[in-house]
C-alpha cells in the first residue's frame, strides 16, 4: 500500500471517528457538571420569613438562604453559600386549650442558583439551632413538624389528678363522679399550649427527603471551581 493511499485512509478513519470522540467529550463535560446531593444530607438555613401557627395559613410561602455550602460525595462544591431555598406551609394548628400547642409543617419545595435557575427538590425541617426573642421554644419532632410548648406531663397530672384524689379521699361514689367531673373540668382548663413560632432571622435545620441532581452550564461550573 502506498504512502498516499495510506494517509487517505487514516483520514477518512480519522473523521469517522470524530462524531464518536464529539459525543465522548459533550459526555464527559456533562459529568463534569453534574452534581449529585444524596436524599439524607442536612442544609443550615437562615429563615427569612417568620411563620406562626397562629397567623400562617396552608400555602404560605417560606425563603431561607443557605448557610454553608453543600458538598457532594466526592467533595465539590455543589451549593455555595447565600443559595436561595423555599418552601411552603402545607399544615397549620393553632394552639388550644388542655395544654396543646400549635403545629406547623413547612415543605421545602425549590431551590434557585445564583444564575437564576430553579430546581424542584423535597425536603422538611429537622431542628431549630437558634431562635430571636419571640420564638417561644418552639421545636421540631421526628415527623418534621415545629411544634409550641405546652403543659408539661408532670403540671397536667397535678391539675387533673387533685380533684380526683381528693374525691376518693372523701370516699364513696358521688363523691367519685363528682371529683371526675371536677377532673375533666380542670384539664380543659389546663393552661393554652404555646404557639409554634419562628420568627425572620431564625437558624434552622434541612434535610433531603429525596436525590436532588443539579446540571450547571459550563461558565457556573468554573465558577463554583474557583470558591
Amino acid at each position: 500500500m502506498g504512502r498516499n493511499t495510506l494517509k487517505i485512509l487514516l483520514a477518512v478513519l480519522s473523521v469517522a471517528a470524530l462524531p464518536a470522540m464529539v459525543r465522548a467529550q459533550t459526555s464527559l463535560a456533562a459529568a463534569q457538571n453534574q452534581y449529585w446531593i444524596p436524599e439524607g444530607t442536612e442544609f443550615k438555613l437562615a429563615l427569612h420569613t417568620a411563620i406562626s401557627s397562629k397567623t400562617s395559613k396552608k400555602g404560605d410561602i417560606v425563603i431561607t438562604t443557605l448557610l454553608d455550602p453543600v458538598y457532594t460525595v466526592d467533595d465539590r462544591v455543589a451549593l455555595p453559600k447565600g443559595v436561595r431555598i423555599d418552601g411552603r406551609v402545607q399544615e397549620v394548628h393553632g394552639a388550644r386549650h388542655r395544654g396543646k400547642g400549635g403545629q406547623l409543617y413547612v415543605l421545602f419545595d425549590t431551590l434557585e442558583l445564583p444564575s437564576g435557575q430553579k430546581i424542584a427538590i423535597n425536603g422538611s425541617l429537622t431542628e431549630v439551632f437558634s431562635s430571636r426573642e419571640g420564638g417561644n421554644g418552639s421545636k421540631v419532632d421526628a415527623e418534621g413538624d415545629l411544634k409550641g410548648g405546652g403543659a408539661s406531663h408532670v403540671k397536667q397530672a397535678v391539675i387533673i389528678g387533685a380533684p380526683v384524689a381528693i374525691g376518693g379521699a372523701a370516699g364513696g361514689m358521688a363523691g367519685g363522679i363528682a371529683a371526675g367531673v371536677a377532673g375533666l373540668a380542670a384539664a380543659y382548663f389546663l393552661p393554652k399550649g404555646k404557639q409554634a413560632v419562628l420568627p425572620a432571622g431564625s437558624l434552622v435545620g434541612m434535610r433531603l427527603d429525596r436525590d436532588l441532581t443539579i446540571t450547571l452550564p459550563p461558565e457556573n461550573n468554573k465558577a463554583q471551581a474557583l470558591k
